[in-house]
């Protein structure tokens, strides 16, 4: 019988240290002869394929082929992990900012299995800007486990950065924009114009603020019945997605889990609106009240915003000084900018929610369809969870498992129980069930199971 989430519980809340993560016995299945008995992770992925049942006929056989339920050869198939950020602070683990290798192991293996040597399979992810991707291949492993893979194996594993650019950064500020390689499919620019979450708040357009300080460039691509996504063509090309984020909490969106994730299948970061300057009175959500101090560093950061738009490398290094006598005023509590990071942002949520309906039912070439386009399967890495300041600088939370299932709505539903939140709480499961369809009205069986993640700090209380 085909479970819709599964949870299982490694032995330990740790991750193996010695790449490339073989598994801890010679399963039946296993096509390579080398193990590695210190990797509980490798079989905590495994025991949530059985609990899921897939194929479950041929279990405990050389031929048992979980993924060969969604997967076919010749798909073309998508592994998209989080791998937002390299670690920010010396303070933070880097083990609960990303998706482990570790994880992405068994599923590499068993897509391969499925795929029988024939089709694709692709690694993918869309850091956030200013993120060093080879700083996260090198911490993450993932190249030492392609490596070994492609090796061994006659059908290739690539591993693709998916952004157009890079911000290249120095003390918060971006001293310049370099052109990446990006997808080698190319973007298709998806445009969900009235079916968008943002369709009802048109209005406030003109408060939206992105990822750059060009907010122009964002508006551009949000406003009056005009809702685009730059989209990876790898990931719409995509058959089957398989979804490998980690569990973690968010500033803006509460939790980052399955959904979240998928945001980074975007890959230019000036289509993302992130929140709305102001307070939820004058059509913001970057704070509640209106509040002199707020409205002071609000209309501050923005002047800065168009200043930065307008500069040169070279001019751009004077705007670490307005950083410092930002930094200066906040300290002081002479403005407490917030940056939309509370349970009030009505912004994130629409921007999870319209690229999850693209991912699910926007055909290959990005037209918007009524059916859904491809298969998908979410396996969290909640081996090491991140709690409090989330996304990028969040407290390790030793939980300990991995929990998998086809409908992202339900995943995020059971991994928030799982974290000690209320779904109907976290606005981007609630309005994305409405979205994909889900039944949100079934009881969640989370075993009891209750690992008190300790939320964001405007958060707590909340959900």
């Amino acid at each position: 019988m085909i479970q819709t989430v599964a949870i299982s519980r490694a032995a330990k809340p740790e991750y193996p240290e010695n790449p490339p993560f073989h598994p801890p016995a010679k399963y039946p299945e296993y096509p390579y002869t080398e193990i590695d008995q210190t990797n509980g992770v490798y079989q905590a992925v495994r025991e949530t394929l059985i609990k899921l049942g897939m194929d479950n006929g041929n279990y405990s056989t050389a031929n048992w082929n979980p993924l060969g339920d969604i997967i076919r050869p010749g798909d073309s198939v998508v592994i998209k992990p989080n791998f937002v950020s390299e670690p920010r602070s010396e303070d933070t683990d880097p083990n609960c900012i990303v998706t482990h290798a570790s994880v992405i192991r068994p599923v590499i293996d068993y897509c391969l299995i499925a795929l029988k040597g024939q089709g694709s399979l692709t690694v993918a992810d869309a850091p956030q800007s200013d993120s060093d991707f080879e700083t996260i291949k090198d911490f993450t492993k993932i190249q030492d486990v392609i490596d070994f893979i492609n090796y061994h194996s006659s059908l290739k594993v690539s591993l693709i950065d998916l952004r157009e650019e890079y911000a290249e950064s120095k003390n918060g500020v971006v001293l310049r924009r370099l052109k990446m390689n990006g997808d080698p499919l190319g973007y298709a620019i998806v445009n969900l114009g009235n079916m968008s979450a943002f369709h009802d708040i048109e209005n406030y357009m003109n408060r939206i603020y992105g990822a750059y300080y060009d907010v122009e460039k964002v508006r551009e691509h949000h406003g009056a019945g005009r809702h685009e996504y730059c989209v990876s063509n790898t990931a719409l090309s995509a058959d089957v997605i398989i979804n490998i984020p980690k569990l973690k909490t968010h500033k803006k969106a509460g939790v980052t889990v399955s959904l979240k994730n998928i945001v980074g299948i975007n890959g230019n970061k000036n289509y993302l609106p992130h929140y709305r300057f102001g307070s939820k009175e004058e059509g913001g959500d970057e704070y509640e009240l209106k509040s002199f101090s707020k409205s002071v560093g609000s209309r501050f950061y923005q002047t800065v915003f168009r200043i930065m738009a307008r500069l040169g490398p070279n001019q751009m290094k004077l705007m670490v000084i307005p950083r410092i006598i930002y930094s200066l005023l906040k300290s002081k509590n002479i403005t407490r900018h917030r940056g939309g990071s509370w349970y009030g942002n009505d912004t994130i949520w629409r921007t999870i929610v319209d690229l999850n309906r693209i991912l699910f039912y926007a055909d290959k070439k990005g037209n918007f369809t009524d059916s859904i386009q491809r298969k998908y399967l979410s396996i969290v890495d909640g081996i090491i969870g991140g709690e409090d300041d989330g996304p990028l600088f969040p407290t390790a939370k030793l939980a300990g498992f991995i929990i998998g299932g086809f409908d992202p709505v339900q995943v995020d539903r059971t991994a928030s129980a799982v974290m000690g939140f209320d779904y109907r709480y976290i606005p981007h499961i609630v309005a994305s069930g409405e979205a994909l369809g889900t039944d949100t009205n079934t009881p969640l069986d989370t075993g009891g199971i209750n690992m008190c993640f300790k939320p964001p700090e405007e958060w707590r209380g909340k959900i």
